[in-house]
């Protein structure tokens, strides 16, 4: 009887040593006391929605099975994501992160399902440099996304290396790494710059069957960006700024590489008010090695006409990667504006519409057009859970010598988000 007994404890003591050491710690958390205030807050949705074209691209460029059946355009597709925000504020620095993943499936393609992962975040050192250098800025941000969707609006990465260039469905890696930081010389004058690293991989497989002019690249660009900023008031300033990207591609099932470097010179005038931000841009952009210069710039507007509405206007022309149908730098031409406004207290509508047009250097005459829309109604059905009914349409017309077709597509479903309660207060701490 003894020696059983000592067999049982002998089984149980670990688990023992376990279950102490969590009771210990978890009594402990309430009084720890950091300096920092952190919380983490753990969110996910679940998402079901129609989609008229899963494949973004025509019947016609669909490869048959064996059976000689083409694969069916139109499905339903469930999506359930989660994960975690972090929110970090300190002495030293501020930070944002929002990291998470999903998994999506489909009813008729089930060939399709796909899992994704993302990480969006930003890290403020404001306070950090303004120690050493009275006035000084250094800001940090990441944004990293792996799926094989291109979903309007989905995340900044997508928005900043798309240029609404919307490829036939591949599984994609996106990355942007941005550093920014300010350097004060006088009370009105400063110098600031900029690097950005970008990634963007494909697979080597194109669901749906490979088309054999439809090329992908694989992307890598270094971006620098710099120039002197003079504040003609509190609210208002004028700066002369230089960019350089260098990019470097090469095609997703192998070959050569190329090289492409895009050299800008413009000028900015930018002034901000409580109720509404204006920036405008204009210069020159220089493309080797083709040997192509246009003038490029931009306009950005955001206006609050009332308490509850949110009005943005962006319009657009510069050089960006070009990492389908032909590789190289192409001219982006962008006009988008959105419009957002809060009925109640819990009700909100929200849309936008974009139009894009990309012109492939050195022939401009090859074209690619995109243009979006998107509807969204918002309901908070309590403090931490969401509703909302979108809709977006998207329709692509590709002119190049390597592709012609035009296809539309239709997203219409309904999406239920949750954010929890903070676990850093949770936990007990400060």
């Amino acid at each position: 009887m003894f020696l059983l007994w000592c067999r049982r404890l002998a089984k149980i003591r670990p688990w023992f040593r376990f279950a102490v050491a969590g009771v210990l710690i978890w009594g402990a958390l309430p009084s720890v006391s950091v300096y920092a205030e952190t919380t983490f807050l753990p969110w996910g949705g679940v998402r079901e929605r129609y989609d008229s074209n899963v494949w973004r691209r025509p019947k016609e460029l669909l490869t048959p099975d064996a059976q000689g059946n083409t694969p069916q355009l139109d499905d339903f597709v469930t999506t359930v994501n989660g994960g975690l925000n972090l929110r970090h504020d300190s002495r030293d620095m501020e930070a944002d992160l929002r990291m998470g993943g999903g998994y999506s499936a489909f009813v008729t393609n089930t060939n399709l399902n796909f899992f994704n992962v993302l990480l969006n975040g930003t890290v403020g050192l404001d306070r950090l440099v303004d120690r050493y250098v009275r006035g000084a800025r250094l800001n940090v941000s990441e944004r990293f996304l792996y799926s094989p969707e291109q979903s309007y609006g989905s995340s900044v990465v997508a928005d900043e290396l798309q240029g609404g260039l919307l490829t036939f469905r591949r599984s994609t890696l996106r990355n942007a790494t941005t550093f920014n930081g300010e350097y004060p010389l006088s009370r009105d004058f400063s110098l600031e710059g900029g690097y950005i690293f970008g990634l963007r991989l494909v697979s080597r497989e194109t669901l749906g069957g490979d088309v054999p002019d439809a090329t992908f690249f694989n992307t890598v660009t270094n971006t620098w960006s710099g120039g002197p900023r003079y504040h003609l008031t509190r609210n208002d300033s004028i700066a002369a700024l230089y960019r350089q990207t260098f990019i470097i591609q090469e095609r997703s099932g192998g070959g050569r590489r190329l090289n492409t470097n895009i050299v800008t010179f413009e000028g900015e005038y930018r002034k901000v008010f409580l109720e509404w931000t204006f920036s405008a841009r204009g210069g020159i952009t220089l493309v080797e090695p083709v040997g192509r210069s246009f003038p490029s710039g931009s306009l950005h507007v955001t206006t609050k006409p009332e308490r509850d509405t949110v009005l943005d206007l962006t319009l657009s022309r510069q050089a960006l990667p070009s990492f389908f149908l032909e590789g190289g730098a192409r001219i982006n031409n962008l006009a988008r504006a959105s419009i957002r406004h809060r009925i109640y207290e819990r009700l909100s509508v929200q849309g936008s519409g974009m139009y894009a047009l990309s012109q492939f250097l050195p022939n401009s005459e090859n074209q690619f057009q995109n243009i979006t829309g998107l509807a969204r109604l918002e309901y908070m059905l309590t403090r931490n859970l969401r509703g909302e009914l979108f809709y977006v349409f998207t329709h692509v017309d590709s002119e190049t010598t390597a592709l012609e077709y035009q296809v539309s597509r239709h997203q219409v479903g309904f999406m239920l988000s949750v954010l929890l309660e903070s676990l850093g207060e949770s936990l007990g701490f400060e």
